[in-house]
């Protein structure tokens, strides 16, 4: 995720955060204000410490809750590890009491409501409660957010799945007449060439694999036929070039049964073929994935084509880089790097 988008999706989140914390301080400030006078001086000082009183509170509560809601609880809500959780929870909470701790005891802060006479053990006391039900709102509200999320995806996903659908039927072609076809030409060639034959064969089964309905409601596949497929067009396009391309790919998976958004990395892959220049032994089509304890990466560089160019339209990377943020969330990135002669894509995810 690059940092414009990262940023927009802060702001997002976070003006939500401070305009609803801000509203609730201006109702506590103002039920103080109906109390009398005392009140409002006991709390927020004298009337030179009111508008940066209440303007610091309300920015300070404004970004511990954002960080609770969406760096702790919604990871948590996401991933229901409860020892990531816990560290997260007790390393924040001890910073944080100890910066009111400084601020309550040692440097003073009139910007907060004061608590006249309050011993250390009492302070403690109220941290400990105040950090209990914080916990407990903010697994409440990350819990929301998430079904909210997940309804939005899901509507998402069945929306591009309905036209994805509509796409095929337009453009499709009879499956069993092409496989029928390519069948009866293997039997011919078998005879006669059997680098044809095993082509065909290959090509037979890259159609397949590219034309057999999804295997689930979301579009996945398990990470070996995806790895097979990719392996396939590889190999197609060895045998068009007479296997005078340069590749060098490296595999190192733990969980080949694991999920994974089909046709996603071949599209990368013939993207590469496409503009590629893939007959450079120094700077070879450079292909690495690796699935480790559910952490997805795949890499893919290559030097570009020079002379003219083929045109693209860069839907392909724009539709990979939708779907990964409609099924994965904030636990994907895609990066795309540019240089004068060089191209760079690269996938993670939390699987």
């Amino acid at each position: 995720m690059d940092a414009k988008i990262w940023l927009m999706m802060f702001w997002r989140r976070y003006r939500f955060i401070l305009t609803t914390y801000s509203v609730f301080a201006l109702l506590i400030f103002y039920a103080a204000w109906l109390e009398g006078p005392e009140t409002v001086y006991q709390r927020y000082g004298d009337k030179r410490e009111w508008i940066p009183g209440i303007a610091f509170g309300i920015l300070k509560v404004s970004v511990i809750y954002y960080i609770l809601i969406y760096q702790i609880a919604l990871p948590f809500v996401r991933s229901n590890k409860w020892k990531p959780l816990l560290l997260k929870l007790v390393l924040f909470f001890i910073v944080l009491t100890s910066v009111e701790y400084l601020m309550e005891f040692h440097l003073g802060d009139p910007t907060i409501a004061r608590r006249m006479n309050t011993s250390l053990q009492e302070f403690l006391i109220w941290e400990l409660a105040i950090a209990c039900f914080m916990t407990l709102f903010t697994i409440a509200i990350a819990v929301s957010v998430e079904l909210r999320q997940k309804k939005a995806r899901e509507s998402e996903l069945e929306k591009q799945k309905l036209s994805a659908e509509l796409a095929a039927i337009r453009y499709q072609i009879n499956p069993h007449f092409l496989f029928n076809s390519l069948s009866l030409i293997f039997t011919k060639c078998v005879k006669e060439n059997m680098e044809v034959a095993n082509a065909v064969a290959l090509l037979s089964e890259v159609m397949r694999y590219a034309l057999e309905p999804e295997e689930d409601g979301q579009g996945k596949a398990t990470l070996s036929k995806e790895i097979d497929h990719m392996n396939n067009v590889i190999a197609m396009n060895q045998m068009r070039y007479n296997n005078g391309l340069r590749i060098k790919s490296m595999i190192d998976v733990d969980n080949y049964s694991a999920r994974f958004p089909r046709l996603m990395l071949i599209t990368l892959v013939e993207n590469a073929f496409k503009h590629g220049d893939l007959n450079d032994s120094d700077n070879p089509l450079n292909i690495q994935l690796s699935l480790k304890q559910g952490r997805f990466n795949f890499y893919i560089g290559n030097r570009k084509k020079s002379g003219l160019k083929e045109l693209s339209s860069g839907i392909g990377l724009d539709n990979i880089r939708q779907r990964l943020e409609l099924l994965y969330g904030n636990d994907q990135s895609f990066n795309i790097r540019q240089q004068a002669d060089y191209f760079i894509a690269e996938i993670k995810i939390d699987l």
